[in-house]
């Protein structure tokens, strides 16, 4: 990328601007900058980690395509839950690459928790 350019943010737009079209499965991939989020809305746990696992792979195989890569130190999943039902996913994984399961994500400045609780972005703001 051109690091410092007016050019360079709009270049790496135009090159990711198609991501979203590689996702074919119940996914809503949602793109910021350099950042990218996927949203996956699937009430059965067991029907939730095969599905992740499809996006996963499909995103995967975009980025190969593309000449990217996964940062796995940078990837992490985070199951919202309410408090009525808790289900867990066990195992997301790729080419023998574990993906970290958060109970809290920073997602563009605000800080969201797997209960959906304010608790931990007024934390983070009240200093």
């Amino acid at each position: 990328m051109l690091h410092g350019s007016i050019l360079g943010p709009l270049l790496f737009l135009l090159y990711i601007n198609d991501l979203p079209k590689a996702v074919k499965h119940q996914a809503s991939p949602i793109l910021f900058a350099a950042d990218t989020s996927i949203l996956i809305t699937i009430p059965n746990s067991n029907q939730l980690q095969s599905d992740l696992n499809i996006v996963f792979a499909q995103l995967n195989k975009w980025f190969k395509s593309n000449l990217l890569f996964f940062n796995f130190d940078k990837t992490h999943c985070i199951q919202f839950n309410n408090a009525s039902k808790r289900t867990s996913v066990t195992e997301i994984k790729y080419e023998d690459q574990q993906i970290s399961i958060a109970n809290e994500t920073n997602f563009l400045g605000l800080y969201i928790n797997n209960n959906l609780s304010w608790k931990t972005h007024i934390e983070s703001i009240k200093n």
